[in-house]
């Protein structure tokens, strides 16, 4: 029989048995995540890199734009009427002098024959009055009429003179009348859009069609208000068509405007072509860059692949060349340039960044340069 003694020891003993093992675990764990560290620690990851440039003062402006003629009219009859034909269509060309379309002129001709009757009954009164000033003007020194009545005929003469002015006044606008029944082209052109059509009454000055001119080709964009101050007036632009091939074609910026539209808030602009290429048509979308100095936005230009985020901010991994390591360092991003993202603060030219394979590091990770294998490679075999 066991003594009171080694019996309680007993029991002691198998009570720390489940502490024991519930403590195994944890210290299996423990020893697994400092294996990982180790193992994490001593990976050493190829990347590679790019050199951050001296930073510049300009940057590229880039909008999309349309391709619209310098000048548009809306073209309309000068007399009121009734169209009873239309010769041109959507898209056609016209010709100085081109026959658009035409008003009924029935009335119009009406009105020219009763200024034409006026007229002659006018010559026919000045005619009568003349005469008969020139026979008093010869019976005055006679005495057989008197200075009134002599008078009297000099200022019936003066008004049948005016009346036959205002007659043939009111004939010559009778006859403008019925030629502006007829709408031609005073510029040559394409037709961008119709508003009339036989059998439509329209008012004088209605527009029928819009004539865009031939001549110089514009591109229009409408630029932030925000940029809108970096932009003079002769400014040189490269415009892009999407639509066309992918060459760059000069132009020059024409038109400023000087008030924001009310809506988007930007301000349009005019980009002349100076030499327009066959394939650029109105309405074509085109992509137009300018280039700007803004002194205050001196920013360097890193790959995009350069940068990645953590905790929400833009990053970029700095490689350390003499511990090989890499440093997480935090940047501001001004927007995007023609090779890569704009950076204002965080970078330094001449820094080491790591343009693949950012996503996969870490801060004072070690890293393997693309030229140190190839130098290993090199001393091996010597």
């Amino acid at each position: 029989m066991l003594s009171p003694h080694k019996k309680t020891g007993s029991l002691l003993n198998d009570r720390k048995w489940p502490g024991l093992f519930l403590l195994m675990p944890l210290l299996a764990t423990l020893a697994g995540c400092t294996g990982e560290a180790k193992v994490e620690q001593d990976i050493v990851r190829p990347v590679k890199v790019a050199v951050v440039g001296e930073a510049a003062r300009g940057r590229t402006l880039t909008y999309s734009g349309v391709v619209r003629p310098r000048i548009e009219s809306a073209i309309g009859f000068r007399v009121a009427g009734k169209i009873v034909q239309r010769l041109v269509n959507v898209g056609d060309r016209v010709e100085v002098d081109q026959v658009i379309a035409r008003l009924d002129d029935s009335d119009l001709q009406l009105a020219e024959n009763s200024a034409k009757a006026a007229v002659a009954s006018a010559r026919s009164r000045r005619d009568v009055a003349r005469d008969n000033f020139e026979r008093g003007k010869a019976l005055l020194p006679q005495a057989i009429i008197s200075q009134q009545i002599y008078d009297t005929r000099r200022n019936e003469l003066d008004a049948a003179v005016s009346a036959l002015d205002s007659a043939e006044a009111q004939l010559r606008l009778a006859t403008n009348a019925v030629e502006y029944a007829t709408l031609k082209a005073d510029k040559a052109g394409i037709v961008t859009a119709v508003m009339g059509e036989p059998g439509q009454v329209v008012s004088a000055g209605q527009t029928v069609i819009t004539l865009a001119h031939a001549g110089e080709t514009e591109i229009a964009v409408a630029v932030h208000e925000q940029d809108s101050g970096h932009l003079t007036k002769g400014q040189q632009a490269r415009i892009t068509l999407w639509a066309g091939p992918r060459v760059s074609i000069e132009g020059r910026i024409r038109e400023i405007a000087g008030q924001a539209d009310s809506g988007s808030r930007t301000y349009a602009i005019r980009i002349a072509v100076s030499q327009a290429p066959p394939i650029m048509r109105l309405g074509m979308t085109a992509s137009v860059a300018l280039r700007i100095n803004d002194e205050a936005a001196a920013a360097v230009v890193v790959p995009v692949a350069a940068l990645t985020e953590s905790d929400g901010s833009p990053v970029v991994f700095v490689v350390e060349p003499a511990s090989k390591t890499v440093r997480k360092t935090p940047v501001t991003v001004a927007g995007m340039a023609e090779d890569g993202v704009r950076i204002t603060s965080g970078l330094n030219p001449g820094d080491l960044v790591v343009v693949a394979g950012a996503q996969f590091l870490r801060d004072r990770m070690r890293v393997r340069l693309p030229n140190e294998r190839q130098q290993a490679r090199t001393s091996n075999a010597t």
